[in-house]
């Protein structure tokens, strides 16, 4: 990093001493190569932070393809779709993801490149008010009322999901700092863990305390996801569509998903 910086300042004051005596006595050749290397440093680091091994590159940057770790996000997730009287608290509802485990990222140029990457999702629906989630002997979940005296706490739903994201991410040519990234993200829900896919009910009832933890709920297994993000350097904001239906609707109610977050090193 240090020698980079020192390499770009050099290059500055040189240029600024001895452009206009080389525009001269030189060709246009000579001039691009001065005007490249000024611009070396950004074919490097684009947004100022990179976490990846280069596993083939050409020139600066160019066609280089590399192996990425980084994404990490916490945000609000809100349902979409959902009938009364479910009410789910976009506020206490949150969700919590590493889109970019592992990654393979083909950079076309120093301001284009494409990924896909593996990662890892974790969301909580969260009602807060006179209504819970509940689950019957025939495994069909429900939008049902607390039992009478009952003081609610919570009742929740919360999904783990392996995420497959293909994700093209476009660097700003004015503000190289900046970058926004779009894509889908194949989901796949739930797991072989029972504690993947649960159903959490707390309250109170004359001061007793009651939970109710259901591990057997029936969720769509796979769904697609839509993403969108915009970073600056390391710090991003991201928006996430689920147009699928979260459980499956022969066991419980029809809503999709919305959410919106921060990001750290990544979308």
């Amino acid at each position: 990093m240090k020698r980079n910086v020192k390499r770009l300042v050099a290059s500055v004051i040189m240029t600024t001493l001895f452009l206009p005596v080389m525009a001269e006595n030189e060709g246009t050749e000579d001039k691009a190569k001065i005007k490249e290397s000024l611009l070396e440093y950004d074919d490097e680091h684009p947004g100022g932070f990179d976490f990846s091994i280069p596993l083939s590159k050409h020139r600066r940057g160019y066609h280089e393809v590399s192996l990425t770790m980084s994404g990490v996000g916490i945000g609000f997730v809100n349902s979409i779709g959902g009938k009364a009287p479910m009410d789910i608290s976009m506020g206490r509802s949150l969700e919590i993801n590493w889109t970019e485990a592992l990654g393979l990222r083909y950079n076309f140029n120093r301001f284009n490149s494409l990924e896909v990457a593996f990662g890892f999702l974790w969301r909580n629906y969260r009602m807060t008010h006179q209504y819970r989630f509940l689950q019957d002997n025939a495994a069909v979940v429900t939008i049902a009322p607390y039992p009478d005296g009952a003081v609610p706490k919570f009742s929740r739903l919360h999904i783990f999901q392996v995420t497959l994201p293909l994700m093209y991410s476009h660097y700003l040519n004015i503000a190289p700092d900046w970058n926004f990234c779009i894509g889908p993200e194949l989901a796949i829900n739930g797991g072989h863990h029972k504690h993947t896919h649960t159903l959490k009910t707390c309250y109170s009832i004359d001061g007793e305390k009651f939970k109710d933890k259901t591990t057997d709920i029936r969720i769509n297994p796979l769904s697609i996801n839509l993403v969108a993000g915009i970073r600056f350097r390391a710090i991003g904001i991201y928006a996430r569509y689920s147009p699928c239906d979260v459980l499956d609707t022969n066991y419980g109610p029809k809503f999709q998903s919305f959410s919106v977050g921060l990001s750290l090193w990544g979308f």
